[in-house]
């Protein structure tokens, strides 16, 4: 079985055309117009490969390929299609149609597996405008609830709840389809790399050995507003001075931590007032804190409190600190990654094992089932961005994988 990169190309520029920036990269959010779009597109595909479609009250969309043993656990694969503000037209899409294409060629062989296999487009992957990520996926693992959904809004004020009664679901089942209670034999996803270590080792595909987590905090720094010219700098309780300290303190703890992958970001930074001539008595500022490891990354965040005793201390300002979220970290079942390495060996395709940094969708689903990922590069590792690019041999070379291996996994 080979893929066929033109159809894959051709899916992946079609959907693009659901776009809320055509021209300035990809926009697509959750529950926006342009995401139920897509949303459609994907299903009418589904049902073109004679898929049987469903969905729940979140918007998750499963195309299942029937198995001989219905009732069977079933095989998952997918990921999702909404992205972040002028983004790339890769990221979750090509783990979508990489599992439509995947069926395809399985259909076109004759073969119907044991177990069914599902194709699913996971609702909200990104960290959105409701403030939450992995909005679908989290609720299948029952890491969301129903209040996080009335509670999570947007910036207009509009709750999760709200915008999916609007467009006809029922978030009122929440509660009855959530966590997800059928047994699932196995879930694989595919995604670019969103790296560049593929790319630089000339590999096609890699297979994730662990899946990082975030711990996401809330700071918030209360100094002393005061004029930019009148307040001498041995006078000043300067609450960004304090937040950019901290900032630094981050850094340099990630940078000399021994975990075996590990990161520390500052992403957005909010200062009160916000004017040149005065400075800041209040910021406000996001920390994510990823590891490999869940012990590592306490650890880190427990070191950074203790540092942030001390710049409180010195520059007479108070820090608060709250957390968003603590999820767990996932080492990839060693029975798929095992079994990914046989199937690469058997179409021949060039693999290695690599770390996912980021986050997925699958880091979620290994609540419920065992899980595995793999990876195609990503043209200088560039992501979330418009110039978000792949080389479409590399994304039917993983298809090529991803077939074999979903069927190996359905006859189990």
């Amino acid at each position: 079985m080979q893929a066929d990169s033109r159809e894959l190309e051709k899916w992946l520029d079609e959907i693009d055309a659901y776009n809320a920036t055509p021209g300035e990269g990809t926009t697509r959010g959750v529950y926006t117009k342009e995401f139920f779009q897509a949303r459609e597109y994907v299903r009418q595909v589904m049902l073109s490969l004679g898929l049987r479609v469903t969905e729940d009250c979140v918007g998750n969309l499963f195309g299942e390929y029937v198995g001989r043993e219905a009732d069977a656990a079933p095989v998952w694969t997918g990921s999702h299609i909404d992205t972040v503000p002028n983004g790339g037209k890769y990221d979750g899409l090509a783990g979508v149609f990489a599992g439509l294409e995947a069926i395809k060629m399985l259909k076109a062989e004759g073969i119907r597996p044991k177990r069914s296999i599902s194709v699913n487009v996971y609702a909200g992957e990104e960290m959105s405008r409701y403030g939450v990520c992995c909005i679908g996926s989290r609720a299948l693992a029952g890491r969301l609830s129903e209040n996080d959904i009335r509670n999570s809004r947007n910036p207009e004020g509009v709750s999760v709840y709200e915008v999916l009664e609007a467009n006809g679901f029922r978030p009122c089942d929440f509660n009855n389809e959530f966590p997800h209670k059928s047994p699932l034999h196995a879930s694989i996803e595919l995604h670019i790399e969103q790296n560049k270590i593929l790319e630089e080792e000339h590999v096609p595909v890699g297979i994730v050995t662990g899946i990082c987590a975030p711990t996401n905090f809330v700071c918030h720094v209360k100094g002393v507003q005061s004029h930019a010219g009148g307040t001498s700098m041995a006078d000043r309780k300067d609450a960004y001075m304090a937040a950019a300290e901290i900032s630094l303190a981050l850094e340099r703890l990630a940078q000399n931590s021994t975990s075996e992958y590990i990161t520390g970001t500052v992403g957005t930074m909010k200062l009160v007032p916000g004017a040149a001539n005065v400075i800041p008595g209040e910021a406000e500022f996001s920390i994510d804190i990823r590891s490999i490891s869940a012990s590592d990354k306490n650890e880190l965040a427990e070191e950074l409190k203790r540092e942030i005793e001390e710049i409180e201390k010195r520059r007479g300002v108070e820090v608060g600190m709250v957390l968003q979220n603590n999820d767990r970290p996932y080492v990839c079942n060693a029975r798929i990654r095992n079994l990914l390495h046989a199937e690469a060996e058997n179409v021949g395709v060039q693999v290695m094992d690599l770390i996912s940094g980021p986050y997925h969708d699958s880091l979620m689903l290994a609540d419920l089932t065992d899980v595995g990922m793999m990876f195609i590069p990503c043209k200088d590792g560039i992501s979330h961005d418009r110039a978000e690019a792949i080389k479409i041999e590399d994304l039917a070379l993983g298809t090529t994988l991803l077939a074999s291996t979903l069927q190996k996994l359905a006859e189990e």
